[in-house]
């Protein structure tokens, strides 16, 4: 009978020390040991004991074996094993790039060229010229086509002065008396030519005009040979110049 009786106080016993077990689980290596040791005595301690231990005297059991584990040496303990965080692997929203259109560059306008490679003028169908004689620009036409450029003028009257031959004419509204240089003679009629100071971008020249009934100036060949080309689909190419 008194065997069966420290067979009870023997599983008492053990219910006591897995619940230890249970409270020290978290911890490892030489306190895992402790817990074993502990699991041991008590074990013998309960097999011994007297088979009706009261519920008081347990307790006090378990905190004498709380005190002995916490009095042994720090050296032969070990920290606590602190089970590490599992990480959150956060997966990222796949979203659609929105595509930007970068808006193509606004080409500089190319200044438009008034001169060939070799140096030559590049004329428009019109241009604006500095007639000397009328001390302002005059639209003209380029007709390269037309050997001798011509000056529309009225009122045409030719005299002479200190015996050489002049001419007197109105043109733009402005009366004027030019020295004629010779006449030009064509189907039995004359034309007086005068010379003009003319002034069309970098040319700067006497030019030889034909005087003709009407009001338009036309620039010939006369002019534009060897220092000018005309564009037809162009017009006031060169900048007006006065000198």
């Amino acid at each position: 009978m008194a065997y069966l009786k420290g067979l009870a106080g023997c599983f008492e016993r053990c219910r006591q020390i897995v619940y230890n077990v249970r409270v020290f689980s978290t911890f490892s290596g030489i306190r895992m040991k402790k817990t074993l040791i502990l699991f041991v005595i008590s074990l013998m301690s309960g097999c011994v004991s007297s088979p009706s231990t009261p519920p008081s005297t347990q307790n006090e059991d378990v905190a004498q074996a709380d005190k002995a584990i916490t009095s042994l040496p720090e050296d032969q303990s070990e920290s606590v094993k602190v089970m590490p965080s599992v990480p959150v692997v956060v997966t990222p929203t796949e979203t659609t790039p929105q595509t930007v259109q970068t808006p193509p560059p606004v080409a500089k306008p190319q200044p438009e060229k008034v001169k060939t490679r070799d140096g030559k003028l590049i004329l428009g169908q019109h241009e604006w010229v500095w007639l000397s004689p009328a001390k302002q620009f005059v639209k003209v036409r380029i007709n390269q086509e037309q050997k001798a450029s011509t000056l529309g003028v009225t009122a045409l009257v030719p005299f002479e002065r200190d015996g050489n031959e002049w001419v007197k004419f109105t043109a733009r509204g402005m009366d004027f008396e030019l020295p004629v240089t010779r006449w030009l003679e064509k189907e039995d009629a004359k034309s007086a030519i005068v010379q003009v100071r003319t002034i069309l971008g970098d040319l700067n020249a006497l030019t030889d005009f034909a005087l003709v009934e009407g009001k338009d100036v036309v620039l010939g060949e006369n002019f534009t040979k060897d220092v000018a080309i005309v564009d037809s689909t162009r017009d006031f190419v060169q900048p007006k110049k006065k000198k």
